[in-house]
């Protein structure tokens, strides 16, 4: 019932749980581990039974009430006179009568390789007295039962009515310094050069907690070097001079700065560490405190949170690195995606970009050759999207002379910071690519200029034939369409649409050319005050004609018609916006009627997220159209000829500088590159708008083949098609499916789209090793792999974030946090905060006094149409702006220099 140094090692680990067996194996191995008895599960056990707890243990259904009705119950029920009697005799041969002493939760699944409960159960220290020993020994057990603890079996499938735990009872040390040691960096899996040691003065308990900070320290494991970051520690946790427990006491300011650990201690520290993983053959986190200048070994657990050891074995994981970025394309697929969205997009990336190679006259031989690259152009990262960017650098190496455009692909892409030297062996295969005659050279540049010369034509006959399929599509009832007949409408789509998606590729170079060759003429030619940084962006301002900022405007120009009418403003501002539209169908404000119902027809495609298959849009849903229609009418903000001169004088302005600085031959190239500039960011901003309408389309066919498949019981509800893949969609219908259980697919990946979307977003650009699966399976291995964690542009003022300039102004008033769409639905100008931005939440914009993005580039959605719409927009904000400001916090956006202060303090 009660173990010591003398018991089984098998008793220990079926009765003392992990706590005490590692304890065991710590004096197994020679370490200096202070004296302990172990309460085990047996006499647990017995004190359940003798005091008729057994039952209340058994019998739990609520993790939170649970919690607090067994803990009631252990207090009021003391420990029978036969166990106490029985743990003093114990005590009293192990030495530990009338010492101060630990009482620490010791539970069977505690410490495992795959269980940790770490700060889950409970730890009483320098406990003399034995009615406050027992009184401890007791809130042990019961925190077996606490809320945390009982929810995490239950996350994890473990026991919940059959607890079992033990508890150590261990002579205190009395620590003049303590801390914890990690073998390895369990913070940076893919540093496997050093031991880190966290230290503080007094008790460790602090330090546990989170409450005080330590000194961190670096020892190189294999040259003991050491790297020391020494604080200003301004207490300690020691015994208490009022009774049981610790006091939290201040220290000398002088005494504070001083580092907590001498070099000696700290190599004698590294040694024990490494003799003990080797010992125990496994990484360790093994708390330790130092008394009369000895180091003892409180306790010790694995670190459950690396990934194995074969994941550094390069005969097994391999070494290649991947880059992955998501800069630019987490404006398209916000969050968390799922699979078929993915499967499909990756599909169509493989086919535009092999086409658009071949219509640059790249020889098919190198097209085949580079087929892992066009297969491989995205990768998924715990759900979210991001681009394979040593792939895109390789393909756009395919093109003749394209290794000098390398700088404007990362204006276009919105790569935010340059690589380390040590990561530019990564581009080493510039050098290697395909190596063109001079002739081979001069067709490809001739093609190039050709069509650059045809570009707009070649714009307006895409849209004009891509116009037309659309429209035949929109009209069709997909409902009615047989499984086999919308695979076979689809892949009629694929073949006349996706397959000739040639022109807003070839706009997409032009826009990397000219809109990268502006910037540098920009840079080198004209000189900027502070106050005139945007001066490029300006210029792109009131650019006209731009198809995604059309819903916009009509949405203004149909607010502005019903603020004509006190009956239809009262009606759309006097009901709740997911009401409104009900009750126009029921025949109320006719008129209202017909002019939301022809926007749904033209723009009814239109939702967050919009190149998510699986978002609901404006025909599904049409409060988002509401919600911003009621904001318009509060502010009056709906006259599009106000937006317009808003956007002339800025770019007027922006000429003006320009004129008054370059003169000649310089001022004809400025100009007629901006020209060009102009126009292929218009272009690429109406052929998104095409793309968003190609997404309206398959999102009605996939709906609809859900539906199919949910009326057939082949998966579980129609929503579930969007958890399988294009491809096994596909096979499924044509009899060729290694799997038929798609249902049992998609709830596996519906567990693990949950999964992710509860995880926290991985780093914009981090590098992996290896198979790329086995990295994304761990959040803290792919934080090892951030690229930009040391690189990020902050402001030595911490009431300052920065960013990148993208529309002109300032603006002073309180912000709007949101994470979400729904959460700025009710905007009535504030300034909008978010992480990132999509097509579907520029209805909000005309609501907004100002809007900062913590993502995106001079060439997101977001920027262009905030110029369009003359926003004063900053983008590319760095510095945790999601985490700095919160709803109702006030600011002046500088959105000409890019600065945004915070201001809450000041009247």
């Amino acid at each position: 019932m009660i173990l010591d140094l003398s018991s089984k090692h098998s008793d220990f680990v079926q009765k003392g749980g992990g706590k005490s067996l590692k304890l065991f194996e710590l004096c197994q191995a020679g370490c200096e581990v202070p004296p302990f008895i172990v309460v085990s599960n047996d006499f647990f056990l017995e004190y359940l039974n003798a005091t008729n707890l057994l039952d209340i243990t058994k019998n739990i259904q609520d993790p939170k009430l649970a919690q607090d009705k067994i803990e009631k119950a252990f207090i009021q029920n003391e420990l029978p006179a036969e166990l106490s009697n029985r743990l003093q005799a114990s005590l009293s041969d192990a030495g530990l009568l009338e010492s101060q002493l630990a009482v620490r939760s010791s539970g069977i699944d505690e410490d495992s390789i795959d269980h940790s409960f770490a700060g889950m159960f409970s730890s009483f220290l320098f406990q003399k007295e034995i009615k406050d020993i027992e009184r401890s020994l007791r809130l042990c057990w019961a925190s077996a039962y606490g809320e945390r603890a009982l929810s995490y079996r239950i996350k994890n499938g473990l026991e919940i009515t059959q607890i079992k735990m033990g508890v150590v009872i261990q002579k205190m040390v009395n620590s003049e310094v303590s801390g914890v040691m990690f073998t390895r960096n369990p913070m940076d899996p893919l540093d496997r050069d050093n031991i880190v040691v966290d230290s503080l003065y007094g008790q460790c308990e602090g330090l546990v907690s989170g409450e005080l900070d330590a000194d961190h320290f670096k020892i190189n494991r294999e040259t003991k070097e050491v790297d020391s970051s020494v604080i200003q520690k301004e207490y300690q946790y020691s015994q208490s001079s009022a009774g049981p427990g610790l006091e939290k006491l201040a220290l000398s300011e002088e005494f504070g700065k001083n580092s907590s650990l001498e070099t000696p201690h700290l190599l004698e520290l590294a040694n024990l560490g490494l003799k003990l993983e080797e010992s125990f053959k496994i990484p360790l986190d093994i708390e330790w405190a130092i008394e009369s200048g000895k180091i003892y070994v409180v306790q010790s657990r694995p670190i459950t949170t690396l990934p194995p050891e074969s994941f550094f074995d390069p005969k097994v994981n391999g070494v290649n690195p991947i880059l992955w970025d998501n800069s630019n394309i987490v404006e398209s697929f916000a969050g968390v995606t799922t699979p078929l969205t993915f499967s499909a997009t990756k599909k169509a990336y493989a086919i535009v970009y092999r086409q658009t190679c071949r219509l640059m006259g790249v020889p098919e031989s190198i097209i085949a050759e580079y087929d892992e690259q066009y297969e491989n152009m995205l990768g998924l990262v715990k759900g979210r999207v991001y681009y394979n960017l040593i792939n895109w650098y390789k393909l756009l190496l395919l093109m003749p002379g394209s290794s000098s455009s390398k700088g404007f692909m990362e204006t276009m892409m919105g790569v935010k910071e340059e690589l380390h030297e040590k990561h530019q062996k990564l581009f080493d295969f510039v050098n290697s690519a395909p190596k063109y005659s001079a002739g081979k050279k001069l067709q490809v540049f001739a093609k190039l200029i050709f069509n650059f010369l045809k570009i707009d034509k070649h714009v307006a006959v895409f849209s004009e034939n891509f116009d037309k399929l659309y429209q035949r599509y929109n009209k069709t009832n997909f409902s009615q369409k047989s499984l086999k007949e919308l695979k076979e409408m689809y892949l009629f789509w694929e073949k006349n649409v996706t397959y000739n998606w040639k022109p807003p590729i070839i706009n997409d170079f032009l826009c990397m050319i000219f809109f990268g060759a502006l910037k540098s003429m920009t840079e080198k030619w004209i000189q900027l005050d502070q106050d005139a940084t945007s001066l490029q962006n300006d210029l792109l301002c009131g650019q006209g004609d731009l198809d995604s900022a059309l819903p916009v405007k009509t949405l203004m120009s149909i607010a502005a018609e019903i603020d004509k009418s006190m009956e239809q403003r009262e009606f759309i501002l006097g009901n709740e916006a997911s009401q409104i539209w009900a009750k126009l169908q029921q025949g109320e404000q006719p008129k209202i009627y017909n002019q939301i119902s022809n926007y749904l027809e033209l723009y009814g495609f239109r939702c967050n997220n919009e190149q998510k298959l699986e978002e609901k849009d404006l025909n599904d849903d049409p409060t988002f159209l509401f919600n911003n229609l009621q904001s318009y009418l509060r502010m009056k903000n709906y006259s599009v000829e106000q937006m317009k001169e808003r956007e002339s004088a800025i770019r007027d302005k922006a000429e003006e500088l320009v004129h008054s600085q370059l003169k000649g031959l310089k001022s004809r190239v400025y100009f007629w590159t901006l020209k060009h500039a102009r126009n292929a960011v218009k272009n690429r901003e109406n052929l998104r708008f095409l793309r968003t309408k190609a997404f309206g389309v398959s999102r009605k066919l996939f709906r609809a083949i859900g539906y199919h498949l949910a009326n057939l019981k082949v998966i579980n509800a129609k929503e579930d098609v969007f958890f399988l893949t294009i491809d096994e969609l596909w096979d499924f219908i044509d009899g060729k499916a290694e799997c038929l259980s798609l249902d049992k697919l998609a709830q596996i990946r519906k567990e693990e789209y949950q999964a992710n979307s509860e995880c926290a977003d991985p780093p914009d650009r981090f590098l992996t090793y290896g198979a790329a699966g086995v990295s994304f399976q761990s959040i803290q291995v792919l934080n090892s792999g951030d690229l930009l964690k040391d690189n990020i542009r902050v402001s030595d003022d911490p009431n300052v974030l920065l960013g990148i300039s993208c529309c002109p102004g300032t603006v002073t008033g309180t912000v709007v946090v949101a994470n979400t769409i729904e959460e700025a639905s009710n905007l009535n100008g504030e300034i909008l905060v978010t992480k990132r931005t999509d097509p579907g939440w520029v209805p909000l914009y005309p609501s907004c006094s100002g809007l900062i993005i913590e993502r995106g580039s001079l060439l997101s959605h977001s920027a262009v149409i905030a110029r369009e719409l003359g926003l004063p927009t900053i983008v590319g904000v760095s510095g945790g702006l999601m985490t700095k400001l919160k709803t109702g916090d006030k600011v002046e956006l500088n959105a000409t220099r890019g600065e945004v202060r915070i201001i809450n303090d000041q009247d």
